[in-house]
């Protein structure tokens, strides 16, 4: 199997993806129940357009193979494959409510900028390549042992949140997005500082800098590369998260920020010398939810996936997906 460091770099890269946050209407008339173990998922794929129907043990399996290390400890992929059935099970009711037309009767696709990634055999073969037979058939008995299984917040799916590894506490989503979600908060997580590689540097000079952040915002009125020391201010809370930030005065989402310059959290500092900005980050992705790194730890030390999912995700409740009850 792959060295845990490559491992944990190539998985931080697909969980920079901010959860769209869709808020469930209580009243919606269109509301369906949750999945049963014969209902088919479908999953529109962007380059062929078309849509393949997979079974939800399919979907829960491709979908820990895609998320996380396989050779993690079988408590965590436990937790990770809950957080798979509930995620689909709020498209589902998200879908529901108000259909996507890009995704044609689809509940998600395979583009990742958008939905939770997902491995077809195929892919899961050619990503996991000799180690694949040993990854698959643990991922299956992990999906197995959960799959009916769901984590809730006041009997509703929860948004699911989850990255690689934090700086040693998660953030939570009010910091992270502006929204004030009670089950997604800061919380502990300090085995994620024994992982060295949680410490990243990006160096860009103030005209690569400039350009990257025009791209996508035009209306920022830089002043001139002579004072470029001066673009960048950020605000941080207490335990190292940018919370605000501006670049000539325009107000950007430090998530954002960092997804634009490659910066792999928003737990940052930085410098500038010599013309050229330098970024110091602490773990990867969003920060918000659940840690993989610490899931995996606490898994290594006795936590079972209940154990690990009650402290990641606040005041939540574990509950067969068949019990899910109708929004009305």
């Amino acid at each position: 199997m792959k060295d845990l460091i490559q491992i944990m770099a190539v998985f931080a890269v697909i969980l920079t993806i901010i959860p769209t946050i869709v808020f469930l209407r209580p009243n919606e008339s269109a509301s369906k129940p949750a999945f049963s173990e014969k209902e088919k998922i479908a999953v529109y794929f962007t380059e062929s357009g078309k849509t393949e129907n997979f079974t939800l043990e399919e979907y829960m399996i491709g979908s820990v193979l895609a998320q996380m290390p396989a050779d993690f400890d079988e408590e965590a992929l436990k937790a990770q494959a809950v957080l798979a059935h509930t995620y689909i099970c709020r498209r589902q009711l998200s879908e529901a409510q108000s259909p996507t037309p890009a995704l044609k009767g689809a509940l998600i696709s395979d583009d990742s900028t958008l939905y939770q990634s997902f491995f077809t055999l195929k892919a899961a073969k050619e990503y996991y390549g000799s180690d694949y037979e040993k990854a698959y058939k643990k991922v299956k008995s992990a999906v197995q042992s959960v799959e009916n299984e769901i984590l809730t917040y006041k009997g509703e799916p929860i948004i699911v949140a989850f990255h690689a590894a934090s700086n040693g506490h998660t953030q939570s989503a009010k910091n992270a997005w502006g929204e004030d979600i009670p089950y997604l908060l800061s919380v502990d997580s300090s085995a994620d500082k024994d992982l060295v590689t949680t410490e990243c540097t990006q160096t860009l000079t103030a005209k690569e800098f400039q350009d990257k952040l025009l791209d996508r915002f035009p209306d920022i009125n830089f002043t001139p590369l002579a004072n470029a020391d001066s673009w960048l201010k950020t605000k941080t809370d207490g335990i190292g998260y940018v919370t605000n930030l501006t670049v000539c005065g325009y107000d950007i989402q430090p998530n954002t920020f960092c997804d634009i310059l490659d910066i792999s959290s928003p737990c940052f500092e930085f410098t500038f010398a010599n013309t050229k900005f330098t970024f110091t980050s602490h773990g990867f992705g969003h920060l918000v939810g659940m840690s993989q790194y610490g899931a995996n730890a606490m898994a290594e030390k006795g936590s079972d996936y209940k154990a690990i999912l009650a402290h990641y995700f606040t005041d939540t409740k574990l509950q067969k997906s068949t019990e899910l009850a109708q929004l009305q």
